[in-house]
């Protein structure tokens, strides 16, 4: 009995201990759960503040380490440089900023380089390599209005060089994981230049990257085993590389660097499923023609679209600009020929346009998929949606052009059917036309950040369209002479938005002027039945340099200047070699500042932007004008505006290329904005209302503000230094 008695409390005493024991080591479980949290926290703002300390003031050598550091307080003095603020990494709030500034105004336009949330999350915990974090920084500075960019060509200028001289090229062959951000830094360093008309230095750059991205097998499928968000980020590199590369080809003597067979990927999946990791399948280039996919076709998203449309853009400049010929066995074919490239890029256009949606009205086709429950345009969606409609106006105005066409003729000896060309002029009238109503149509949806303004590509598409607005302004018909003249002047308008932001299209604005005031010149190309092309060399030069895109981008010399005045002006300001030494996996002599910024902001060749109305940048506070003078005119914009729009009573307005549309809105209805915050105008119901940017993980935008009003008055990259 005593002994069962004392197994039974054994037993009794052992049950109770282990439910403590079990009991404890839930709760220690979970301290140590809530202790790991903490910890994490506090460990990513250590990691990201330790290593911003490091990259600012730690001095390695470049050969030792992945990636080589900006140059100290102490170098720059011996250099003769003074030191600033801009030789060093900004806080991590104003980097934070910067972030929001990239993904509401750069992201798709056109380029897709980066994950958000990926991005985001290596940015707080400081695991963006040095070199991408400056490129990154300067292509935001021509759209923030954060004090601490107060001297933004400085600020651009700086980072911009930092970011090239970080940069350590593979050429052991030796592969690392950085191998994604080289190749994504470049091109953002190549759009800095080609947009302020470096167009040479440019040029190098995305070859050098292409090589690169090709040498880094971005071209073919990624390695399954990733997450499918790490695999798209790496197709949209590729496809990104792939649109810069035909978009800069559009122009003389500068073929494209990949070619379209080789590129054995899957074209991008939907905004949407690369956001959320969703794997989804698309389609590859090579399978995009034909009619047994025209369903398919059909289904493709917009950015996949927009990649089509690149490459079909290239095949039609390399043909109008007589950079392809069209042989046949017994010599060449004439353009009505079926056989011929020219009726082939016709017939790709017409499949096109059937099987991808591009007669639809663009502004409805926005709203009913682009736009939420709470009647917000998802931009990201949107925007390359936009951009391959333009990219395919700009193939009809190109294959059409009358200057293009009988250039051709002249040189085959041919003498068209008459309809033939008929029908051609009036298909290049036509597109023109459709290019500039789609982009008043973009400012029509009243969205802030879905505009035509954040990508200077469409600078070349409004160039295009005015210089055939130009032509048909000579035509003996009256009718086609009003509705030319009206789309000319939008076309100009759009170049002086564009211009607040993009160096290179004040350049195009410049260039179109000085065309538009000597084209009574050019009045027989219009006439389908003057089929003798009687120009001289220079007039042929004129006309050519007008639709070719690396010549309009850069500083247009005048008939008029001496060559005093041009004498130290060249059009590819960092000379060959200066470029490539530069490219080399050694250190030089070159100081920060050399990058060939100075010469393009001052002197004689700033572009004169006098005749301009006073742009100031986005959402900054200024006082309301007694004058009824409003920077942009869209004249059927107010019809557009319900009479059910809110009236505000207020004493602030925007102006500035995007919210001097909404101003002209407002005038016409008596009503302002007023508020000093971002804002977004929601589309709900066919109605404009006006909303603050609701919190959104994709579109966060912090509130942004200008200690200097004066650095507003004018486009950024004419700002005197500081």
């Amino acid at each position: 009995m005593t002994s069962s008695g004392k197994k039974a409390d054994g037993k009794s005493h052992s049950t109770i201990s282990d439910k403590e024991i079990q009991s404890r080591l839930l709760a220690i479980e979970y301290q140590l759960s809530e202790l790991s949290k903490t910890m994490k926290v506090i460990s990513s703002s250590l990691h990201f503040q330790a290593n911003h300390q490091f990259l600012n003031s730690s001095s390695h050598s470049s050969t030792s380490q992945s990636l080589s550091q900006p140059p100290d307080k102490d170098t720059l003095v011996s250099q003769g440089l003074p030191s600033s603020q801009y030789n060093k990494l900004p806080p991590l709030d104003v980097i934070l900023g910067a972030c929001d500034v990239y993904f509401r105004y750069c992201h798709n336009q056109p380029y897709s380089l980066f994950h958000e949330e990926s991005f985001r999350d290596k940015l707080s915990s400081g695991d963006i390599p040095t070199h991408l974090l400056y490129a990154f920084l300067a292509s935001t500075i021509r759209y923030t209005e954060d004090p601490y960019f107060s001297d933004k060509v400085a600020a651009l200028a700086a980072y911009a060089n930092l970011s090239w001289k970080s940069i350590v090229m593979p050429w052991n062959g030796i592969q690392s994981d950085g191998e994604l951000s080289i190749v994504q830094t470049i091109l953002l360093l190549a759009i800095i230049d080609y947009t302020d008309g470096r167009t040479h230095g440019s040029w190098i750059k995305v070859g050098l990257a292409i090589r690169l991205a090709q040498d880094f097998r971005l071209m073919v499928e990624p390695d399954h085993s990733l997450p499918f968000h790490q695999q798209e980020e790496r197709r949209r590199v590729f496809w990104s590389f792939f649109i810069c590369d035909k978009l800069i080809s559009c122009g003389r003597d500068q073929p494209a660097t990949i070619s379209d067979e080789h590129c054995k990927l899957q074209l991008p999946c939907d905004e949407v499923a690369f956001r959320t990791g969703n794997a989804q399948q698309t389609l590859t280039l090579d399978r995009i023609h034909g009619e047994e996919h025209a369903t398919s076709l059909s289904s493709l998203n917009p950015f996949a679209l927009s990649t089509i449309m690149a490459s079909t853009l290239w095949k039609c400049a390399r043909y109008a600009l007589d950079e392809e010929e069209d042989l046949s066995p017994g010599g060449q074919y004439a353009p009505w020929n079926p056989h011929s490239k020219y009726s082939s890029l016709h017939s790709t256009l017409l499949h096109l346009e059937t099987n991808l949606g591009l007669h639809e009205p663009l502004n409805e086709r926005i709203l009913q998929q682009f736009t939420s429950n709470g009647g917000m345009v998802d931009q990201h969606r949107g925007a390359p949606l936009v951009f391959a409609h333009a990219l395919f106006h700009v193939c009809q105005c190109l294959l059409f052009h009358p200057f293009l066409l009988k250039r051709r003729l002249s040189g085959l000896g041919y003498r068209a059917p008459l309809s033939f060309l008929v029908h051609a002029f009036a298909a290049c009238q036509n597109a023109a036309s459709a290019l500039s109503r789609l982009m008043d149509d973009v400012k029509a949806l009243c969205c802030e950040t879905l505009t035509t303004h954040y990508d200077p590509f469409y600078g070349y598409c409004a160039t295009v369209a005015a210089a055939v607005h130009s032509l048909f302004c000579l035509s003996p018909d009256s009718v086609i002479v009003a509705e030319a003249t009206k789309a000319f002047d939008s076309s100009m308008q759009s170049l002086k938005e564009l211009a607040f932001y993009w160096r290179s299209c004040a350049y195009m604005k410049t260039r179109l002027e000085e065309f538009h005031t000597r084209s009574v010149r050019y009045s027989s190309l219009v006439d389908p039945r003057e089929q003798e092309l009687q120009l001289e060399d220079d007039d042929v030069s004129e006309l050519l340099e007008c639709l070719d895109y690396s010549r309009m981008s850069t500083h247009h010399q005048r008939k008029t200047q001496s060559a005093t005045t041009v004498a130290g002006i060249s059009q590819f300001p960092s000379p060959l070699f200066d470029e490539f030494v530069s490219l080399l996996p050694f250190s030089t002599n070159r100081q920060v500042g050399d990058m060939s910024f100075e010469p393009f902001f001052v002197g004689p060749m700033t572009p004169d932007l006098s005749t301009n109305a006073v742009h100031v940048p986005l959402d900054i506070p200024v006082k309301q004008s007694q004058s009824t003078d409003l920077p942009l005119s869209i004249p059927h914009a107010a019809a557009m505006v319900p009479e059910s729009f809110p009236v505000e009573s207020a004493t602030t307005s925007s102006i500035s290329p995007t919210a001097s549309h909404r101003s002209q809105v407002q005038a016409s209805r008596g009503v302002s904005y007023g508020s000093t915050n971002p804002v977004s105008t929601l589309i709900r119901n066919g109605e404009l209302s006006q909303s603050s940017q609701p919190d959104d993980p994709f579109t966060t935008v912090r509130p942004r503000r200008v200690t200097n009003s004066s650095v507003c008055q004018r486009p950024w990259y004419e700002q005197d230094s500081v």
